[in-house]
C-alpha cells in the first residue's frame, strides 16, 4: 500500500495567468517563471511549496471549484497579514474530527474565485 505522506504538487486552472502570477508573487513571495518547453505553464515555488498554473478558458464555475491549502506555523498571523493587505473577505474555523492532523483554518478567493486556504496543524504529523 502506497502511504503518502504530504502532496508534492498540483496544477490550478486560472483565467488569466500573468494577473495570477503577479497575485502569487506578492501575497505570499512565491518565485513565478513560465516553463521553456510549455510557455503557457507557470512554475510556481517556494522553499516548501512548488505547484503550477495553466490558463484556461473554463467557465468560471468550474475554475472556483478549485481548491489549493497551504500549512502555516500560525493561521491568526496569516489573517492579519490578509487584513494589511486588504484582503478582508475571509472566513476561519477549525477542523477536529479527524484522528491526526486537526487544524485551525482560514480561506479566502482570489480574483478567479479559486479558494486559497491556510491551515495551522493542531495535532499529528507526516
Amino acid at each position: 500500500m502506497i502511504k503518502p505522506c504530504a502532496i508534492d504538487h498540483t496544477c490550478l486552472l486560472v483565467k488569466s495567468i500573468k494577473e495570477t502570477k503577479k497575485y502569487l508573487e506578492r501575497l505570499f513571495g512565491f518565485t513565478c517563471w513560465f516553463r521553456d518547453d510549455a510557455q503557457t505553464t507557470l512554475v510556481v515555488e517556494s522553499e516548501h511549496v512548488h505547484f503550477f498554473v495553466m490558463e484556461h478558458k473554463a467557465e468560471s464555475e468550474f475554475l472556483e471549484k478549485q481548491h489549493i491549502s497551504f500549512q502555516v506555523d500560525s493561521v491568526s498571523l496569516v489573517v492579519d497579514e490578509l487584513r494589511r493587505m486588504g484582503i478582508n473577505d475571509l472566513e476561519t474555523g477549525e477542523v477536529s474530527f479527524f484522528k491526526t492532523r486537526n487544524y485551525k483554518w482560514c480561506e479566502w478567493r482570489d480574483s478567479n474565485r479559486i479558494r486559497f486556504e491556510c491551515v495551522e496543524i493542531t495535532n499529528g504529523d507526516c
